[in-house]
């Protein structure tokens, strides 16, 4: 993809100057926003919509005939909600998430980031993930590899399910019925453990660099996920749709990017046959009697 000439800033920095900059506008914000709530556990503050500001701002500087797709409504202009046609946005265009993981920013909690990509189309051209509490911030250029700072990243080479620590993201709202928790019931007792973070870009950003090795979502916005997918698939992940007949590679819909991502072809594969049904759901309770017949509780997949 050769970008348009009007510019002659180097797409990459520009995204990444632009999530450092949201970054710090995030730290700024911290103590001093008002929170309002347009549900349970659904929180909206204004540092999200000042870290948009000041990232569009940046990008707009650079790259003034790009599209911006931003999360934040005021400049979102309304898109169609995930898994409708016009999600993501059309043609060459800016997708942004100011601030990924917004509960957990409210209540200090320590997992959120800036998340910005570049796309045309479906095809992903730059990303940067920042979290702006450890200071790092992860890049990928589409055919250049994927970094941690200026540290080259490679997915490991983990293939046993039983090694797997993987993450899950929930939708806002979740019942005790919720399909999310059926899917987290059938990975749990044949994995490691699973964790949820609350941020689906780091989700990403930590298969790329090993500090996971598995991850899913079935449904999810944009820009929760474009810097991120970029990010672990030039790191060398297994990606596909998070469907029961996808593989490694398939493309993944920026309109409706529901994923499985893997550390390998063969962890991929395994989280998938787990959540469509190949795999039997091991009640908790028969892993617990394991350790009764020799194995260590601490050992047990899923017993984090």
């Amino acid at each position: 993809m050769t970008l348009p000439l009007d510019s002659s800033a180097d797409p990459l920095a520009v995204c990444v100057e632009a999530a450092r900059a949201g970054g710090r506008v995030l730290r700024e914000w911290r103590g001093r926003f008002a929170v309002s709530r347009k549900g349970p556990r659904d929180f909206v503050t204004e540092a999200d919509y000042a870290a948009q500001r000041e990232i569009r701002r940046i990008v707009a500087a650079a790259f003034p005939a790009h599209g911006f797709v931003g999360e934040e409504a005021e400049a979102g202009g309304g898109q169609p909600a995930s898994g409708e046609p016009g999600h993501s946005g059309r043609g060459l265009r800016w997708i942004v998430d100011p601030l990924d993981g917004t509960s957990n920013y409210v209540h200090d909690f320590p997992a959120y980031c800036v998340s910005i990509a570049l796309a045309d189309g479906d095809e992903l051209l730059v990303g940067a993930i920042y979290d702006p509490l450890r200071d790092e911030c992860f890049t990928a250029r589409t055919g250049g590899g994927a970094f941690l700072d200026e540290r080259p990243l490679r997915v490991p080479d983990v293939t046993d399910p039983a090694e797997v620590m993987a993450a899950v993201s929930f939708p806002p709202h979740v019942q005790a019925d919720s399909p999310a928790v059926a899917d987290f019931l059938a990975v749990l007792p044949h994995v490691h453990t699973v964790r949820r973070t609350g941020s689906t870009a780091l989700n990403l950003a930590y298969v790329a660099c090993g500090r996971l090795h598995a991850f899913w979502v079935r449904r999810i916005s944009c820009w929760d996920v474009a810097a991120g997918l970029l990010i672990a698939r030039e790191a060398g992940a297994a990606l596909g749709p998070c469907t029961a007949a996808a593989c490694p590679g398939d493309p993944i819909p920026l309109d409706a990017p529901g994923l499985i991502a893997g550390s390998s072809p063969p962890v991929f594969h395994a989280i998938q046959r787990m959540l469509h049904g190949g795999l039997p759901v091991v009640p908790i309770m028969r892993a617990a009697k394991s350790a009764q017949d020799g194995r260590s509780g601490k050992d047990l997949p899923g017993a984090r």
